[in-house]
């Protein structure tokens, strides 16, 4: 479902906070067996066809870029990336190979999650997908692969967010904000550094072109419509019966 005038009007579609959010996976996960990985694999498929949706056949020519924190978003943004790369080298048949690339802004050993964990060591393995991390490429090597690209992931900070933003996150949002106009800004969640609750920016934030987001929209988005651009929200699979008592 794509962006209403007023979501709190569509059944099913009505603004929830984060820690409802988090309630909500967390009884999926422990209550009804969804686990979090499942969450994650899903919610990067949306990403990839929601991607395929808006650029058509032209996503082809398209140099894709994931900017991933340690946490769930980088991790579904790593999802996201897999999914793309698969189809669109099954159905490339240019001589110029699409390009594909994964900033860390960590190092591999610093991934909060099991989840996100688990799709990094995938996209190791996948020789396609380029991966410049703190611990094997400089700022200036993760700027460049930044400046380049025609679609940039935003999976740098999630719902979790707080405080300042610190380098070399602050240096990063700062670049791809640059980059508006030429580059097609889709943030995973919420634009990294938006407060998901309130809408409110306490430092500052990705300014993008479109957020997916997924389950119900946070109170965040509806506030902040000018930094979230289009607001897409997707369900993924997590069992209704997990927000009795939540929602």
């Amino acid at each position: 479902m794509e962006k209403k005038e007023n979501f709190n009007n569509i059944r099913g579609f009505e603004p929830i906070s984060s820690n409802q959010m988090y309630q909500i996976e967390n009884i999926g996960e422990a209550e009804y067996f969804m686990k979090k990985v499942l969450m994650m694999e899903n919610a990067g498929s949306r990403i990839a066809d929601f991607l395929l949706s808006e650029f058509g056949e032209k996503i082809i020519d398209k140099c894709i870029v994931a900017v991933c924190g340690r946490g769930n978003n980088g991790g579904d943004a790593l999802v996201a990336l897999r999914h793309l790369s698969g189809y669109i080298l099954s159905t490339n048949l240019s001589e110029k190979p699409p390009v594909f690339s994964v900033i860390l802004l960590s190092k591999p050993n610093e991934l909060k999650t099991s989840e996100a964990i688990s799709n990094w060591k995938i996209i190791e393995k996948i020789s396609s997908i380029s991966t410049l991390t703190l611990e094997s490429r400089t700022l200036e090597e993760m700027e460049e692969e930044i400046k380049k690209s025609d679609i940039i992931l935003d999976g740098i900070f999630g719902t979790g967010i707080k405080g300042d933003i610190n380098e070399p996150h602050s240096s990063i949002i700062n670049l791809i904000n640059s980059r508006k106009n030429n580059a097609y800004i889709l943030s995973v969640d919420i634009p990294s550094g938006l407060n998901p609750d309130t809408g409110e920016i306490k430092d500052k934030t990705i300014i993008a072109d479109a957020t997916i987001t997924f389950h119900r929209p946070k109170h965040g988005h509806i506030n902040a419509a000018s930094v979230v651009g289009k607001l897409v929200v997707k369900k993924i699979g997590i069992p209704y019966e997990t927000e009795k008592g939540v929602v």
